[in-house]
C-alpha cells in the first residue's frame, strides 16, 4: 500500500446531505438555519447551502419551498415580536450614527423613506386604536371609518428633512 494513496470519504464528508428525514425534523432544521441567519429570506438556493437535508427529502413533505418555508416559520408571541422590533430598531439607529456620513444621498434617503413609512403605520395605529373624550372605545363604525382613511393615507412619501438636502 503506498502513502500518498487518497481515501475516499464520498457519502460520509462534510456537507453531505442527510437522508431518511421526519417532516418535524426537517423543519426543525429550516428553524435553524433561520436562526443562524435571522435576516436572510430562505429559498431553496439558501436552504442548499446552510441546510442539513436534500431537495429530496423536504419535496417528500411540501409540493413547494415556500410551503416548506410558510410551515417552519416560527410562531411570534406579541412580546418576542416586541423584542425583536426593539433589537431591530437599535441596530439601525447604530448603524446610522456610523455611517451617516460616509453614506452617500441615495443611502440616506432610503433610510429615510423607512423612516417616514414606519412613522406612518403608527400614524394610522394611533388613528384606529383611540377612545373617545371620555375613555371609552370608539364605536365599531368610527374605528372603521378611521381605519379606512388612514389605508387611503400614502404610506411612502419622498420627503427630506431640510438639514439633510
Amino acid at each position: 500500500m503506498t502513502k500518498n494513496k487518497k481515501t475516499s470519504t464520498r457519502g460520509a464528508g462534510k456537507g453531505q446531505k442527510l437522508l431518511s428525514s421526519t417532516r418535524d425534523q426537517i423543519i426543525k432544521d429550516l428553524q435553524r438555519v433561520h436562526k443562524l441567519f435571522p435576516t436572510a429570506v430562505p429559498d431553496r438556493d439558501f436552504y442548499r447551502i446552510h441546510g442539513r437535508y436534500s431537495d429530496a427529502e423536504w419535496k417528500a413533505h411540501f409540493p413547494k419551498f415556500k410551503d416548506f418555508a410558510a410551515a417552519a416559520q416560527v410562531k411570534l408571541t406579541p412580546e418576542t415580536a416586541f423584542a425583536k422590533a426593539a433589537s431591530g430598531l437599535d441596530t439601525v439607529i447604530d448603524l446610522v450614527k456610523r455611517f451617516e456620513d460616509d453614506w452617500d444621498k441615495y443611502q440616506m434617503d432610503g433610510v429615510y423613506v423607512r423612516i417616514v413609512e414606519l412613522r406612518e403605520l403608527f400614524t394610522a395605529w394611533q388613528i384606529v386604536t383611540e377612545m373617545d373624550e371620555d375613555g371609552n372605545d370608539l364605536p365599531q363604525s368610527e374605528i372603521e371609518a378611521r381605519l379606512a382613511k388612514a389605508k387611503s393615507a400614502p404610506l411612502v412619501r419622498l420627503e427630506m428633512p431640510k438639514g439633510k438636502r
